[in-house]
């Protein structure tokens, strides 16, 4: 895969960049630390996770950040999003797709059956379900395609914005 430019780098790999980017400010690192904590506690304390007996691992070892695994993932996709409304849709969209994409081909296209269920019977809006058919099907096929061996299901991210800059925070798990 292409390497990623500088400003791309910087909207998305605060760490990284903060290493070797002094234009990321200690005040701008500061909130995306202080967002990923608060992301953190989200997870830690939903009751869902806690009656499962679920530990939060962070950054476990011998595995990439899955944030960075999905910002690469959504890449292809990121041109078409100037706001923080476009790129948390595209987000949601893509989390969906991925955790499609790891079930069986029978379970996924039930699950897409089921999410495409309700027919619109305005025009755009069946125009706009098709497009999102389409993204979402690009999406799957991009998951098999590059990332078949990434076996981890997205359960939840946080996307934040600080000073034009995009961070994102996510929580993965192994299918048990």
């Amino acid at each position: 895969m292409a390497r990623k430019s500088k400003e791309f780098r910087q909207l998305f790999y605060p760490d990284s960049v903060q290493q070797r980017n002094p234009s990321v400010t200690p005040s701008q690192r500061k909130k995306e630390l202080a967002a990923f904590k608060s992301f953190k506690q989200e997870i830690e304390n939903d009751p869902k996770l806690k009656s499962k007996n679920t530990v939060f691992v962070e950054n476990p070892k011998d595995f990439r950040k899955m944030s960075e695994v999905l910002i690469e993932y959504i890449d292809p996709f990121l041109e078409d999003t100037d706001t923080y409304q476009e790129r948390s849709s595209l987000l949601e969209i893509a989390v969906m797709s991925w955790n499609m994409a790891l079930v069986s081909e029978e379970e996924r296209q039930e699950l897409l059956k089921e999410l495409f269920s309700k027919h619109p019977s305005d025009p755009e809006d069946i125009e706009a379900e098709k497009e999102l058919q389409r993204l979402m099907n690009k999406l799957i096929k991009r998951k098999l395609k590059f990332f078949a061996e990434e076996k981890r299901f997205v359960t939840d991210f946080k996307l934040t914005q600080n000073s034009g800059r995009f961070h994102i925070s996510v929580a993965s798990s192994f299918k048990m």
